[in-house]
């Protein structure tokens, strides 16, 4: 019996990363939390969440005004073409996304 025993698979429920971390308390909201400092704590004991953090906590902050980086009316608009009805600005849009999409 034993050596039937020992040659079979133990079925151990383990636990990843994430459910634990998801299991811990919840940190009082009145605490001032330092996201960087949280991470560079845990990250013993959560490594790849901490490595995944680390990934998306690096992406540096854009001078650029969001509604400008993503805006293309802008370069469709200029003083010579200022009197286009706004049907013609989508269109012109449109065809510059269509027409450089392509090649993606």
């Amino acid at each position: 019996d034993f050596d039937e025993f020992s040659t079979k698979k133990a079925t151990v429920a383990s636990k990843d990363y994430l459910d634990m971390y998801f299991e811990d308390a919840l940190l009082p909201r009145t605490t001032n939390l330092d996201v960087l400092m949280y991470w560079r704590n845990n990250s013993v004991r959560y490594p790849p969440l901490a490595l995944m953090a680390k990934d998306i906590l690096a992406v540096p902050v854009s001078t650029v005004a969001s509604e400008s980086g993503f805006s293309t009316g802008g370069r469709v608009l200029d003083s010579y073409r200022s009197s286009l009805k706004p049907s013609t600005v989508e269109a012109i849009i449109c065809l510059r996304d269509w027409t450089f999409g392509e090649g993606k």
